[in-house]
């Protein structure tokens, strides 16, 4: 595969960004948690079939391999498509190969020149899973996974981002109790850029789709108010939504599910919305640029 799938912040982004309860199972929950009959749950590790794996990197070096490198993370001639929309859809799906397979036939140049709409479902399959692997590997925990040095910024380019284009100051100042030493209560420059981007789940892609655990609520919870079309108002903290049911807990930490009918109104107000509305438009420049000032503020 060559250049052209988009670049797309999605590891992580996926589960996190979304905002409480898409799904009462919650999609990216962990091994274990309670589900709705039917819904696939996203692991935070997808499984990799070996066989399929060893076949796609046989197709990887044959056709991909020049333009994005040995670990899918590009070379000079191609992107890194670890972070691509393309990638994560498929990895995220319960049927690997089912979006990456799509994308192929459409037609994407390769090293070799065997249009990729040849590619038969056997070898979507198979990239599938190799590239599915590469995923995996990026992430803390795996057993070949080793932080890079994120500090690769310019912190001055960062100060203008948080003041300007990105919208920071708006919420945070680099004196106030929000920031000021920031750098200092993280063990990393790694774990310090986790919270940045993802401030809803304690620096990691939170249980369910950035559901709240049961543990008490803080001021970074996201709430709720439901007002049925003839009733009691409910209102408290956002625990599970989705099409049939809104889950709220209340000040004294009772649940309450909230059956939709016609007429209610539902309204979330999420504290942290304007970090998640950042991540669509972050680059990995932006990224870099406001760790570095991050990295100052000690």
């Amino acid at each position: 595969m060559a250049a052209g799938i988009g670049v797309c912040f999605a590891l992580g982004v996926v589960a996190a960004a979304q905002g409480p309860g898409q799904g009462r199972g919650g999609r990216g929950a962990g091994a274990g948690e309670p589900q709705a009959p039917g819904q696939y749950v996203i692991p935070r590790t997808p499984p990799v079939d070996p066989e399929k794996h060893d076949q796609g990197r046989d197709l990887w070096a044959k056709h991909c391999i020049d333009c994005h490198g040995t670990q899918a993370r590009g070379s000079e001639t191609g992107p890194n498509i670890i972070r691509s929309e393309v990638v994560n859809r498929d990895r995220s799906s319960e049927k690997p190969g089912s979006v990456l397979a799509p994308f192929l036939k459409k037609g994407h140049p390769t090293q070799s020149g065997t249009p990729s709409s040849t590619f038969t479902e056997e070898q979507s399959l198979a990239l599938a899973h190799f590239v599915r692997q590469r995923v995996n590997d990026t992430m803390r925990g795996s057993a070949v996974f080793v932080p890079g040095d994120v500090l690769t910024g310019d912190a001055k380019a960062g100060e203008a981002f948080f003041n300007g284009e990105g919208g920071c100051a708006t919420c945070h100042n680099a004196t106030g109790r929000s920031l000021a030493g920031i750098r200092s209560r993280f063990p990393s420059t790694v774990a310090l850029q986790q919270r940045m981007l993802f401030p809803m789940s304690g620096g990691r892609a939170g249980r369910g789709r950035g559901a709240v655990p049961a543990a008490a609520p803080n001021a970074n919870a996201p709430t709720v108010t439901v007002t049925p079309a003839s009733g009691t108002t409910i209102s408290g903290v956002l625990v599970d939504q989705d099409s049939f049911y809104v889950t709220v807990r209340d000040a004294a930490g009772v649940i309450t599910v909230v059956k939709r009918t016609p007429g209610m109104k539902v309204v979330v107000t999420n504290p942290l919305q304007a970090h998640i509305d950042l991540l669509d438009r972050l680059t990995d420049k932006n990224i870099h640029d406001l760790v570095a000032y991050l990295e100052t503020l000690k």
